[in-house]
């Protein structure tokens, strides 16, 4: 048994195909099926069952790889201590961000901190938070970049910033009238919502103080910010949209207005498993996000957090 055969094995489980899994693990599928099957036949029990779909893992496979996720990450750790000690910014950082916040945040920071570290090698996947939790704890990612708190003992949080929501309101809705909106001005009709599952709507909920979902005689729910942007911008109604969304617009569009004090905030921060060891690196991601959003969204501002948990 090495650590080659393990990564096989782990990148069989997560993609349950022999071609795919072979792909990613860039050797042929032969090679790849040979050492599973010397693993299998080491440990004496069949890991996988293997069908014409592909391949799934058995009741005792399951476990396997569980170990087998814990040894590869224990022996990465073991490296990155190393490098760590040695002052190195090298190796892979796998970095899952919430489609609410990487449209927005990426291109700001992406450019300068792998210009910064050029032997990293930055993997960026958008996952909903719940997801970037869970592979958070799976090893699967090294950090996340999601709102916080999560109250979660197997977590580490690292606050970053905290955005302010701003309310995106049709020319023809009744709060288009106001300068600023407070909570209450939420129960107003017309409301569009993020889908279910995203932490931003579930925020916006908890800032209206709804329990359930606001009644219209039809709903669109969508997965992108930009898109209720464009139907209050065509239709009607209004939205809350977090302010790296609409920065340029902000104090120049009528169509946006901002809470009066203090106003709600949502708090990002990055995440990393307990036990994360690659802190140098956690803290120079930080400071370059911290260098390229506006100065009014770092924490410590006045604010009031909205949580979504």
């Amino acid at each position: 048994m090495n650590l080659q055969q393990l990564t096989y094995l782990v990148a069989l489980d997560t993609h349950r195909q022999f071609g795919l899994a072979a792909e990613k693990c860039h050797v042929t599928q032969p090679a790849l099926s040979v050492q599973i099957q010397k693993l299998e036949e080491e440990l004496g029990a069949l890991l996988f069952d293997r069908t014409k779909k592909g391949a799934e893992p058995t009741a005792l496979g399951i476990k396997v790889i569980a170990q087998a996720r814990r040894v590869l990450r224990e022996a990465q750790e073991l490296r990155e201590l190393v490098q760590v000690e040695k002052g190195e910014m090298v190796g892979e950082l796998r970095l899952g961000i919430i489609p609410t916040l990487a449209p927005y945040l990426v291109p700001r920071f992406l450019v300068p901190f792998t210009a910064a570290y050029p032997l990293l090698r930055v993997r960026i996947e958008e996952l909903r938070s719940e997801e970037i939790m869970q592979q958070l704890k799976d090893h699967r990612l090294d950090v996340g970049l999601l709102v916080t708190p999560l109250d979660d003992r197997l977590l580490r949080e690292l606050p970053v910033f905290e955005e302010p929501f701003l309310a995106f309101v049709a020319a023809s809705h009744p709060l288009a009238g106001r300068a600023t909106v407070c909570p209450a001005d939420l129960r107003q009709p017309g409301l569009w919502l993020m889908q279910q599952g995203h932490c931003f709507r579930q925020q916006v909920l908890n800032l209206c103080e709804l329990t359930t979902d606001p009644a219209t005689h039809f709903t669109y729910e969508s997965g992108s910010i930009e898109t209720l942007k464009e139907l209050v911008r065509r239709q009607q109604g209004y939205t809350l949209v977090p302010e790296l969304a609409v920065l340029d617009e902000a104090g120049r569009s009528p169509l946006v207005k901002r809470f009066a004090a203090p106003e709600p905030v949502r708090e990002v921060s990055l995440v990393v498993a307990q036990g994360f060891v690659r802190l140098p690196l956690l803290t120079a991601l930080r400071q370059i996000i911290l260098d390229n959003v506006p100065a009014r969204l770092h924490t410590g501002q006045a604010g009031a957090k909205v949580r979504w948990r």
